[in-house]
């Protein structure tokens, strides 16, 4: 009698639960970092990679608009589950990194905004000792400037990104870097009442870089998901295609023609052997 009850109750729960024979869908919250929501690159790129993985996962993006800090702080206590940043050595001792370069390396490939009088000057650069003769700009507390300063570069900052353009326009130093996806929708939003800023079209500096996802250091199981999901993307081209048209990427492929830039290679100080290990067919080469 007992044994046709539990079988009776194991039934009931299969009907309401809709048991099919699978585990049910789970839910994996994404936090809406800076407000950007479902159009930045770490949630478009999440919902590829589980969806190769574990197609049954619900990917859910929190409504509230948080910054990176915040981020951090609500998968540190589960109120998400998921953030993604460039690299920074230090975010090991918090959680656990999947080092899968989800923009496969293309913030490390930095073009220059510069004022227009500066071009035919840049356009004789061919080497690290040569960039040493102009000073750069970057914003307060970017994760870049050690990097460019380790490497020798002369480096001033300021807190507001239109600032650094009315900087540079200005003459104040010579130099503006940022990612080679992102420095032309800059120009266009913060440089408009710049007419004389343009972007330098003969160098790429480049340095081991990328944006990674990060989870609480005790669900290894999502990041196993995430990382199965991820290598599957990479290996069918979906990933790439994905960066090919994401409003925020594109411009890396179809208008910086890095593979007819002079290339200027620096290193990345501090970098984690996580980071070193990383197969090399996850490195964008044009």
């Amino acid at each position: 009698m007992k044994r046709k009850q539990m079988i009776m109750k194991w039934l009931m729960i299969a009907c309401i639960t809709g048991f099919s024979g699978i585990a049910l869908a789970e839910k994996v919250t994404y936090p809406n970092i800076d407000g950007i929501g479902s159009e930045s690159i770490g949630y478009s790129v999440l919902k590829l990679a589980l969806e190769k993985s574990e197609p049954d996962i619900e990917v859910y993006l929190d409504k509230q608009e948080v910054n990176q800090t915040r981020a951090k702080y609500m998968v540190e206590i589960g109120k998400a589950d998921v953030f993604d940043s460039g690299f920074q050595p230090e975010l090991e001792a918090r959680f656990k990194p999947i080092y899968l370069p989800i923009d496969r390396g293309i913030l490390g490939w930095r073009l220059f905004i510069i004022h227009q009088d500066n071009a035919d000057a840049l356009g004789k650069v061919q080497s690290i000792k040569d960039l040493k003769n102009y000073l750069f700009g970057q914003g307060s507390g970017w994760g870049d400037i050690d990097i460019l300063e380790k490497a020798g570069l002369k480096v001033i900052t300021s807190s507001k990104i239109s600032n650094l353009m009315g900087m540079v326009a200005g003459k104040r130093f010579e130099i503006f870097p940022l990612g080679s996806n992102e420095v032309y929708a800059f120009l266009d939003k913060f440089g408009a009442n710049y007419p004389q800023l343009v972007i330098d079209e003969h160098i790429s500096l480049i340095y081991p870089f990328g944006r990674f996802f990060y989870v609480n250091k005790d669900n290894e199981e999502l990041a196993n998901k995430i990382q199965t999901g991820l290598e599957k993307a990479l290996d069918d081209g979906s990933l790439q295609n994905l960066l090919n048209q994401h409003a925020y990427f594109k411009d890396a492929f179809s208008k910086a023609h890095l593979h007819n830039r002079v290339q200027i290679r620096i290193d990345t100080p501090n970098l984690t052997s996580g980071f070193s290990n990383i197969p090399a067919k996850w490195w964008y080469t044009p």
